[in-house]
C-alpha cells in the first residue's frame, strides 16, 4: 500500500489490513524501517514594528527608484539558496 502511494495514511492501512494504528505504526518504523518526512507551511504573524519597518522599506525604495530609474533596478542582486548533503562512506 505504501509503495504506489507513500501518502497513504496509518489509519487507512490499519483500516484496510485490519489492524490497530499504532501496531501499523510499529510495522512502519520498526520493521519495514519507514520513516514519515513532511514539511508544514505555517502562516508568519508579523508585528506592527515588523509591518512598519517592512513599509518603510518599501517607501525608501520606491524613492530610490524614483530619483535613479532603472539603474537602481540593475544593481538589486537575487538569489536562491540551496542546501545540498552529500556523505561519503
Amino acid at each position: 500500500m505504501i509503495r504506489p502511494n507513500r501518502r497513504v495514511k496509518q489509519k487507512e492501512i490499519a483500516d484496510e489490513v485490519g489492524i490497530s494504528k499504532a501496531r501499523v505504526h510499529h510495522i512502519l518504523t520498526t520493521v519495514l524501517g519507514y520513516r514519515k518526512v513532511s514539511a508544514r507551511w505555517v502562516p508568519r504573524q508579523l508585528t506592527v514594528e515588523v509591518k512598519a519597518q517592512r513599509k518603510d522599506m518599501c517607501n525608501q525604495f520606491l524613492e530610490r527608484y524614483n530619483a535613479e530609474g532603472e539603474a537602481f533596478l540593475q544593481r538589486i542582486l537575487t538569489g536562491d539558496e540551496s542546501w545540498v548533503h552529500h556523505y561519503d562512506i
